[in-house]
């Protein structure tokens, strides 16, 4: 939560020039429901299956390049990185230090069903942290604009910008 994966991920593909999709948006489309309300009426265990199933069906589909954005949860689960390392997708994992992604995190117009309080919110990242460093890059963004991050996956991944192809 606050990595800024919606935000980076739209800025990398218009770079190059390649399909968005964030995976939290697919999933509210696919159920006609917001994240927020499945998590709700469902639980987690039902909202990680929605999205094991969403993801595994988006990277069937995968006819063109495209950048990804999964949901903070999403790349804990062990299935879905071999779904991922399956379809040769590389992930990335954008860091940042727990506090600053708890403060970029604190937006009101967007609900967090697991963003409660810091601790938590602290507990969570560091549960979680040892499968994102699982990603195929990992990218430093703390203090850094939106561009320079988008910029240093493209290095990272030896893309070529605006051609979706690689060096």
């Amino acid at each position: 939560m606050g990595a800024g994966k919606t935000t980076v991920g739209r800025e990398l593909a218009k770079r190059l020039a390649w399909r968005f999709d964030d995976l939290d948006d697919l999933i509210q489309a696919a159920e006609g429901n917001t994240i927020e309300q499945i998590f709700q009426d469902r639980g987690e265990k039902a909202f990680r299956e929605i999205e094991r199933r969403i993801l595994s069906a988006t990277l069937a589909n995968n006819t063109s390049p495209r950048v990804l954005a999964l949901g903070g949860g999403a790349f804990v689960d062990a299935e879905n990185q071999t779904l991922l390392q399956s379809a040769r997708v590389p992930a990335v994992f954008l860091d940042a230090p727990v506090e600053e992604l708890f403060a970029r995190s604190e937006q009101l117009e967007i609900v967090r069903p697991l963003r409660r309080d810091r601790d938590h919110f602290c507990a969570l990242y560091e549960q979680r942290r040892p499968a994102y460093l699982r990603a195929a890059i990992c990218i430093q963004t703390s203090g850094k604009h939106v561009g320079a991050v988008a910029e240093d996956i493209i290095d990272a991944l030896n893309l070529l910008p605006n051609s979706g192809a690689c060096e």
